[in-house]
């Protein structure tokens, strides 16, 4: 056998997708505010795209482009779209529409302790502390820790003094360096009660937490009535006293997919007013036909153009595949729009995949990230797809009468089970094992039943039992 090298020549197929195809792929999967951040860096850094203001149909009549007959010219004029652009929103307008920044912590505590007549150096060292403490407001380093960056460094006297000047601010339960603290912090002494209460922070907050009423009765000799209005009083209490200044907005949710009703049937609509209508820079496609301009240059405009049209058409698509997917949601979810989630009905993403003739990962990135406005509240669009239970009506054995219920249909009988109990004899979870096999010929282990309260943040039956006179 001869060893060598050799050369030959092979045929096979390859599934490759297009740079637009995946460009396509990406604007689908992505959510509102993540395509408006995409258009926004399009716009400052494809110098071709431009967004349209105002009424295309009041735009100016462009002037006859001249034609040119020569061979180099660009024969993919026709797809570029001919809009003339208008101008972009005003410095005002962008000041009116800036939203104006969150008041911090730091700056919070900074302006109270300015109203202080302190020394100087305990006012640094209150600053210093002031900086230390972290978003709930807590001081989680050692305390010996902020006296370090004192010059000179501050002593342990000195530092407990600013300490407590901290602590005196506002809000409430700033400064303190456990839940302990900062849940005493915010009881003045003169409070009713403030013994007991001090007593069952410092001693009881895990039997709070747990419901463990009898042993706090037994242990604090108090009555029920004192202690349940002693927790009371504690619920009310923050432990996070600097979440109010997290210096962070609250997270948006835009609804991609409105849905209203009219009649007795369900409009649809996309909710796209946000996204700027883009347009091809006329004079970018006039240079990219100009046979003056420099080849190298025309062909890199052209290159930006064909990327801009593509980023549109994106757009366009995304657009359209959503609302064939919501439309198919809201087909097969009507029960849920009329009852809220105990209509909801089984539901696969290959099932409304099959009936649009798109692949399920079409239907799975069309969803990804996007909320849908109904009459039952904002919600995501992934909800409106669960799982099923099996259930029987009649005899186990009878297959032929065989039923599905989702799972968020049995979360919400679980919930309506345990919101309709005796508050001071509160159901097990195999006493509503029990119930839904009864009630609701739902033949389902206990380990679920308690899996779905945990989901539902319900406490075990322990913990949702009431003390107390009825």
């Amino acid at each position: 056998m001869k060893l060598g090298m050799q050369q030959s020549v092979r045929t096979s197929l390859q599934l490759r997708l297009s740079p637009q195809m995946l460009q396509r792929i990406e604007v689908l999967q992505l959510s509102s505010l993540d395509l408006e951040q995409l258009i926004e860096q399009e716009l400052q850094e494809n110098e071709t795209l431009e967004q349209e203001v105002g009424d295309p149909a009041e735009a100016p009549v462009a002037e006859a482009e001249p034609s040119s007959e020569d061979g180099d010219s660009y024969d993919g004029e026709d797809e570029w779209e001919d809009r003339t652009p208008g101008e972009g929103p005003s410095r005002m307008d962008v000041m009116a529409a800036t939203t104006a920044a969150p008041e911090t912590l730091a700056g919070n505590l900074g302006r109270q302790l300015d109203t202080l007549d302190l020394p100087q150096r305990q006012l640094a060292i209150a600053r210093a502390i002031m900086l230390s403490l972290n978003e709930r407001g807590w001081l989680d380093v050692p305390l010996s820790d902020v006296g370090v960056a004192i010059e000179p460094p501050a002593t342990a006297a000195e530092l407990e003094q600013a300490l407590h000047v901290v602590q005196r601010l506002e809000p409430a339960g700033i400064g303190a360096r456990d839940l302990t603290e900062c849940l005493l912090l915010q009881l003045p002494p003169d409070k009713p009660e403030y013994e007991l209460l001090v007593s069952l922070i410092m001693r009881h907050l895990d039997d709070i937490a747990h419901n463990r009423i009898p042993r706090i009765v037994r242990e604090t000799g108090a009555s029920v009535e004192r202690v349940l209005a002693a927790i009371e009083v504690i619920s009310h209490l923050d432990p996070i006293p600097g979440r109010r200044f997290s210096g962070a907005l609250s997270p948006h949710v835009r609804p991609d997919v409105v849905v209203r009703r009219v009649g007795e049937d369900f409009e649809i609509s996309i909710e796209n007013d946000w996204i700027p209508s883009l347009v091809l820079s006329r004079s970018y496609r006039q240079m990219a036909r100009d046979r003056s301009v420099n080849p190298e240059l025309r062909k890199h405009i052209r290159g930006k153009l064909d990327s801009a049209q593509s980023l549109i058409e994106a757009i366009e698509q995304r657009k359209n595949t959503l609302f064939r997917v919501a439309s198919e949601l809201v087909n097969r979810q009507a029960d849920f729009l009329e009852h809220g989630p105990s209509g909801l009905r089984p539901l696969r993403m290959q099932e409304v995949a099959d009936a649009l003739a798109v692949h399920v990962s079409t239907v799975s990135r069309a969803i990804s990230g996007k909320y849908m406005q109904t009459p039952r509240g904002i919600v995501p669009m992934k909800m409106l797809f669960t799982g099923e239970i099996p259930s029987r009506a009649g005899s186990v054995a009878a297959s032929e009468n065989e039923e599905s219920t989702s799972r968020a249909g049995v979360q919400e009988l679980v919930r309506g089970i345990i919101a309709a109990e005796d508050p001071r004899d509160p159901l097990s979870d195999e006493a509503i094992v029990e119930i839904l096999k009864t009630r609701h010929e739902l033949d389902i282990a206990r380990r679920t039943v308690t899996k779905y309260r945990k989901s539902l943040r319900l406490g075990s039956s322990r913990d949702r039992r009431v003390y107390g006179p009825a």
